[in-house]
């Protein structure tokens, strides 16, 4: 009977040992509210998509894969009949989907051919977030993307 009582008093100091752990990591590794107002979020993204497909546009990265360090990344911009769009203003901001600490925008500048170059810098290897933003006269869009850094790729 002593065996059996031990048994679960070990079991049970292993459990809270390991909620206790995970809690502390949990609480070490979370920077806050992932977004502030959800439903409110969710209505102004379902408001873009729709602004998105009235406007018509579309964006395109030149690539999908880059290197860790610094990068051109090259935006083609293109109207809702496919033709480039030369004369609008283009912003990106690059974020870690984890963290905040690495997050930065970037104004591109106009190339050839609805093109837009900015250099952006990619510290760490994994997956990347893209917001470019669009306006051109008085309409506004903007597009999410995922990137990857690869530590290999040169």
């Amino acid at each position: 009977m002593r065996f059996f009582i031990v048994i679960i008093v070990l079991t049970c100091i292993l459990a809270m040992a390991a909620t206790i752990g995970t809690i502390i990591v949990g609480s070490r590794s979370f920077e806050g509210t992932v977004v502030d107002k959800p439903y409110e979020t969710g209505l102004a993204w379902d408001e873009e998509r729709r602004n998105q497909e009235s406007l018509g546009w579309s964006v395109v990265l030149q690539k999908a894969t880059y290197k860790t360090g610094k990068n051109d990344l090259i935006v083609m911009v293109h109207d809702k009949n496919g033709a480039p769009i030369s004369d609008a203003v283009v912003s990106v901001v690059v974020s870690r989907p984890s963290t905040r600490a690495f997050d930065n925008t970037h104004r591109a500048v106009v190339q050839p051919n609805g093109r837009y170059r900015t250099e952006i810098d990619l510290p760490l290897y994994g997956n990347w977030g893209v917001v470019i933003d669009v306006s051109r006269k008085k309409e506004r869009t903007t597009f999410n993307r995922l990137i990857f850094a690869d530590k290999d790729k040169q």
